[in-house]
């Protein structure tokens, strides 16, 4: 029981990481923003507070050619993938408990 839950804790701080890395600072953005990857330049976009750095962020993302509704979808089908995983992880841990 104890090696279930440290598998299920270890799975729900993998997720955590997962979808909390697609994102970036003001900062890395205005050092450079063509060296931010399309999938943190919109999941930032999307989840930014900050409407100043949102604007910023849209312009980037048009400027690159793409759309806030392709920014959607992208984000969307990341957390999919992230969801699937951890899943998948937590089967194979109850599988093997």
């Amino acid at each position: 029981m104890k090696m279930y839950l440290l598998a299920r804790r270890f799975g729900v701080v993998a997720m955590s990481f997962a979808l909390a890395s697609c994102t970036t600072t003001p900062v890395e953005f205005n050092n450079k923003p063509s060296a931010v990857s399309k999938a943190a330049l919109c999941k930032t976009a999307l989840e930014t507070q900050d409407p100043a750095f949102q604007f910023q962020l849209v312009a980037e993302v048009n400027r690159r050619g793409m759309s806030m509704l392709e920014c959607e979808q992208m984000v969307a089908q990341q957390r999919q993938a992230a969801a699937v995983l951890v899943g998948l992880a937590l089967v194979g841990t109850a599988a093997a408990v």
